[in-house]
């Protein structure tokens, strides 16, 4: 899961819960939730929010990531290039790690309340599939939403309860 690491350590974190009424997550117990900035207030211009599930030997075993952006006043963004960017992202990543990430187009999908694209890939190596990552991309009041998360393709399935949990558990605007 190296390559997984090295990949959502592009956006982590968020704010306290309290300092954004724009954008919520109710974590399931017993996860492992850090925020960057600690201290952010509701016009911070980035935003996120992490969260890691560990398995019984202590290994991440699901991390999903949420992050806002702020958008500027007069800021028109394409959900479309968006996530066709973030996807083109994820792949250069894991290419220079010595994977290989086949991805599905965009399809709609709901994020935290609003409309807007996933990806869903596959990440192998040497032909094995060793990973799965999915990326969402919504825009909201004058911000711009990603939610990712990433789990070893043999759990991927057995995690699919727990990832809608905290899918269920994100409130945007």
């Amino acid at each position: 899961m190296s390559g997984l690491r090295s990949w959502l350590v592009l956006g982590m974190l968020l704010a306290p819960v309290p300092a954004l009424a724009d954008m919520r997550v109710v974590w399931p117990e017993g996860w492992s939730v850090s925020r960057l900035p600690e201290d952010a207030v509701a016009d911070a211009p980035l935003i996120r929010q992490r969260g890691v599930r560990l398995a019984e030997d202590g290994s991440q075993e699901l991390i999903m990531e949420v992050t806002r952006s702020r958008l500027g006043a007069d800021a028109s963004v394409n959900v479309e290039n968006v996530i066709l960017e973030m996807r083109k992202a994820l792949q250069k990543d894991f290419l220079r790690q010595g994977f290989q990430a086949a991805c599905s187009k965009p399809r709609a999908a709901r994020l935290g309340g609003l409309d807007g694209l996933e990806v869903r890939c596959g990440i192998s190596r040497n032909g094995t599939e060793v990973l799965k990552q999915t990326l969402q991309v919504a825009l909201g009041d004058g911000a711009a939403y990603s939610l990712t998360y990433a789990a070893q393709a043999e759990r991927y399935a057995a995690l699919a309860g727990e990832i809608e949990s905290v899918k269920a558990g994100i409130s945007l605007r």
